[in-house]
């Protein structure tokens, strides 16, 4: 009796969270989700429970758009603990969960077990963003209900994924069946992940390589990156036969699939980086045989194939950092301090032009490499010493580079100001200042009209970035009153650099008034063209455009003549008072008003 009413209590508790499973609130979702695991584990009799009340909701929650993050990885193990402990059919809950996909997106629906293909027959209406990322999420819940079920019930979903994946071949012209085979695609490869497939009977592993391999010549883009991401997810269980397989065909392959095989790659390190994967080891084995790879392609012409590269060594170098930094540090040896047009305009043009160019590309794939290991939390004790030989690049004389640098730099104030504030005096403020200011303003000629292109515009704004950013995490690193008259040149720059300026000015009334009311005279100019701004004919957005940017010189002005000592300065004090007198600017005033 004591038993039965255990039971009956958790089943009305069960009752009252399988009420508040839903993705308009995902961390009250994942706290319920939680909470029913436990109920299941100290209570494996409230099994017929956890079926009744958590489990249709879940499987709604499966498909949802919006389920990401702690609700994705409590679903997960929801399902998991409900295979484990058998409180639901393994059959069962793989047909519930392939239904979902033809309940979301219209179609036949049907059981996996018998064809993972058609049994996910989607409309043509699912291919839009939302449903990809339910197609994702959906694919996670079968690999994890099919990894903890029994070997010969992994073995028919991996036999009928593999059946479904060779019957599309690759032909995914119809818009319906490219949900099927992403759906097939991505299992496969999150089930390799948990699973070493190699260990499986019938050469599994093998088949799945060449299926993988085969969809890079899908028709559909969304196929090609779900075999991409699957060659890489099931290169964790089982790196010994996919991961010599994507390094020989990265040599071999054209630079479309050059991307494909790298995102593969990426998606390995990534698996290692944030957990690892089947057997719990780690990569380390493996960088030597990645890394010369990764090199070779780190000068590639393809912007994507080096952003590509970069992730994978900004993912490695978090992973093993003794063995990448040094090796990124000769990189920028070898290839930094070479002047991409001297070089072209020497003898031999067209050779030493082509090796400069590869060097500068070679340069920039090295600085996003570590701006995406800062950003992903690199050790920060290991970096310090090699950062000062990463900051050259901020002095090479290729545009692109040296924008690449000062996203780096970006990338550390904003993530681990301790790594660059150390060296921002000797290191890093010199080429702030310098690109701060740079204008390389070009006329281009389109035939019936002429348009100027400023080439250095991308470097002031990072330069400006990076100073907005400092102000805020580590001010006693910069020189302020040195940069006031940068500031004030950004105040009279294009309209996006003002912008940028505006809110600068702003944060720093707050902070640190003193510099701002010392160099207050040198502000007026810039913000009376800013708000004298003339909206002529302009309609719709573009007037709009234009009353934001005048509403925000205002706002500037505003928050200026609130510090104290500002208003002594004559000429800041007079045009305040002209400006707030001119009746054309009253409108924009009660806006600004109506703000607070």
């Amino acid at each position: 009796s004591g038993e039965g009413d255990t039971t009956e209590l958790y089943d009305s508790v069960l009752k009252e969270l399988g009420l508040i499973i839903v993705d308009s609130d995902l961390h009250i979702s994942h706290l319920s989700l939680r909470a029913s695991i436990s109920v299941l584990k100290v209570c494996p009799s409230s099994g017929p429970s956890v079926k009744k009340h958590i489990l249709p909701p879940a499987l709604v929650l499966s498909t949802s758009p919006l389920l990401q993050d702690l609700a994705l990885d409590s679903l997960l193990s929801l399902l998991e603990q409900l295979v484990l402990s058998e409180a639901v059919d393994f059959d069962e809950l793989l047909s519930s969960l392939q239904g979902r996909l033809a309940d979301d997106f219209g179609g036949a629906g049907g059981s996996i077990m018998r064809d993972v293909s058609t049994g996910s027959a989607t409309s043509t209406g699912g291919s839009g963003g939302g449903s990809k990322q339910a197609t994702s999420n959906l694919a996670k819940c079968i690999a994890v209900i099919t990894a903890a079920t029994t070997p010969a019930n992994r073995d028919r979903v991996v036999a009928n994924l593999i059946a479904s994946l060779q019957s599309a071949g690759g032909g995914t012209d119809g818009s319906a069946n490219v949900q099927e085979v992403q759906l097939a695609l991505l299992a496969s490869g999150d089930l390799g992940r948990k699973v070493n497939l190699s260990a499986m009977e019938g050469g599994v592993a093998q088949n799945l390589l060449n299926i993988y391999l085969s969809f890079f010549d899908s028709t559909s883009e969304d196929a090609k990156h779900a075999a991409a991401y699957a060659l890489g997810r099931a290169s964790v269980g089982a790196m010994d036969v996919f991961l010599p397989a994507i390094l020989d065909a990265l040599e071999q392959n054209s630079q479309k699939k050059q991307y494909l095989l790298l995102s593969a790659l990426r998606e390995l390190i990534h698996c290692y980086q944030t957990g690892g994967g089947a057997g719990g080891g780690d990569i380390s084995s493996s960088v030597p045989l990645i890394l010369p790879h990764l090199v070779n392609h780190c000068s590639d012409k393809e912007e994507g194939v080096r952003t590509m590269v970069a992730e994978c060594m900004g993912s490695l170098t978090c992973l093993e950092p003794d063995v990448m930094l040094p090796r990124l540090q000769e990189l920028v040896a070898t290839h930094s301090g070479k002047d991409v047009a001297a070089a072209a305009s020497a003898e031999n043009e067209e050779e030493t032009g082509g090796a400069a160019k590869k060097d500068a590309l070679a340069c920039w794939t090295v600085a996003t490499a570590i701006k995406f290991a800062i950003a992903a939390r690199a050790d920060p004790s290991k970096l310090a010493g090699y950062m000062p030989s990463f900051l050259r690049l901020l002095s090479e004389k290729d545009l692109s580079v040296r924008n690449a640098a000062l996203l780096m730099v970006y990338s550390s104030v904003h993530h681990t100001p301790e790594l660059v504030a150390g060296l921002m005096q000797e290191h890093i403020l010199p080429s702030l200042h310098e690109l701060a200011q740079l204008n390389l303003k070009r006329v281009v000629d389109l035939g019936p009209f002429k348009h100027t292109v400023d080439d250095a515009l991308p470097l002031r704004k990072a330069a400006l970035s990076i100073f907005s950013t400092c102000l805020e995490k580590c001010p006693a690193s910069i020189d302020i009153p040195a940069f006031m008259p940068i500031l004030g040149k950004a105040l009279g720059d294009v309209e996006d650099i003002q912008l940028q300026a505006h809110q600068i000015v702003i944060s720093m009334c707050s902070r640190h008034p003193i510099p701002l009311v010392a160099a207050v005279e040198t502000f007026v100019d810039p913000l009376q063209k800013t708000i004298d701004k003339k909206t002529g004919q302009k309609t719709g957005t573009e007037l709009e455009r234009a009353h934001e940017w005048i509403k925000s010189g205002l706002r500037t002005m505003t928050a200026l003549s609130q510090l104290d000592g500002a208003m002594n300065c004559r000429k800041f004090s007079e045009f305040v008072e002209r400006t707030k007198r001119n009746e054309k600017y009253h409108r924009f005033f009660v806006a600004l008003e109506d703000e607070r």
